[in-house]
């Protein structure tokens, strides 16, 4: 039996076969590309030799009587189609997260980079979460015999509360009318821009001792003596990343404040239901050298203790980079073989 796997984002389409136990090549597509997932089966379903039997889709939006839109890309998916178009097809879509908790199940320690103290996993519910083009979360709840189930979440849409007068400053930069600002609109690819442009107006300014302050910390944190202004205006994430390889300052301050929101965020959640079999962070964007190596200098868990009377609490919760790309996959895989 062969199972079409097929992880769909808000920038890339990863599709691969399953057949027995082997898995194909991976093939990618731009999401941008195409507006609805038969345009692009019917492309790569032309390469295979036989049709699947069975397909399991994780998607990056909210699951409806299923019917999908993407959150950050104009594509849809819709079952009742898909069925019409392959009758002898049996057609499962899933939540792009909840395939990345499933994979965490397969993860092995040697690719787990620790962040906080404890070193090991410990008893209980699980975090998994992490910030690409847009911020996806899921929950891991034990059941019987050391099985997990995956519980999808839209946490990332919930609303920013900043902690301090210069966390504010940037909200109020960002923002200029009266609608909320959600982790996810500065934990994410697009977020990084944002960040990135509300820093630069407000370095422009009169910066005030909070500023100061906050920049000194940066530098010594990052270990950084003298700072440089932009060769050019960033125009994406990865222009911002170049950036701090040259040490510009605002490129510096827009990572130092996004490890902020991180750690904010993550302990909401690790509080949300008390995730303390551990967080696992996870992704593309996290895992690219450079921002790794700023991640771990960062104040990420200063402000994931950062929690009054249960910051000890969580410092009994083990926190993780996982040190492996697209374990989505793993999730596909394990999906594939259990359903």
């Amino acid at each position: 039996m062969s199972v079409l796997l097929a992880d769909i984002g808000g920038t890339n389409l990863r599709f691969a076969v399953l057949d027995e136990q082997e898995l194909s090549t991976i093939e990618y597509y731009k999401t941008s590309d195409f507006n609805n997932i038969i345009d692009v089966l019917e492309i790569y379903l032309r390469k295979q030799n036989t049709p699947p039997s069975k397909m399991i889709l994780g998607v990056a939006g909210i699951i409806q009587n299923d019917y999908v839109k993407l959150t950050n890309a104009d594509f849809e998916i819709d079952v009742n189609m898909l069925n019409k178009k392959y009758p002898n097809t049996d057609i499962t879509l899933v939540n792009d997260f909840v395939l990345q908790g499933y994979g965490i199940l397969t993860t092995e320690k040697k690719e787990l980079r620790k962040l906080t103290e404890l070193t090991s996993e410990t008893v209980g519910p699980k975090l998994v979460l992490g910030p690409g083009t847009g911020l996806g979360s899921c929950f891991l709840i034990p059941t019987e015999k050391n099985a997990y189930t995956v519980l999808s979440s839209e946490a990332g849409h919930t609303s920013l509360s900043p902690i301090t007068p210069c966390q504010q400053k940037i909200l109020e930069e960002i923002t200029k009318d009266e609608s909320p600002i959600s982790f996810e609109d500065v934990i994410s690819g697009s977020g990084l821009l944002r960040l990135y442009h509300a820093i630069l107006k407000i370095n422009q300014q009169a910066p005030d001792s909070n500023w100061m302050n906050e920049t000194d910390e940066m530098k010594k944190a990052f270990n950084i003596q003298d700072v440089t202004e932009a060769e050019f205006f960033p125009l994406n994430p990865k222009e911002i990343t170049h950036l701090t390889q040259k040490n510009d300052e605002i490129a510096l301050l827009t990572f130092w404040y996004f490890f902020q929101f991180l750690g904010i965020y993550t302990a909401n959640l690790a509080l949300t239901i008390k995730t303390t079999g551990g967080i696992y962070l996870v992704g593309n964007l996290l895992n690219q050298h450079t921002i790794k190596e700023l991640l771990l200098k960062s104040a990420f868990k200063k402000y994931f203790y950062h929690k009054g009377v249960f910051s000890s609490y969580l410092k009994n919760i083990p926190v993780f980079l996982v040190e492996k790309q697209d374990i989505q996959l793993n999730g596909l895989i394990h999906l594939a073989k259990t359903i």
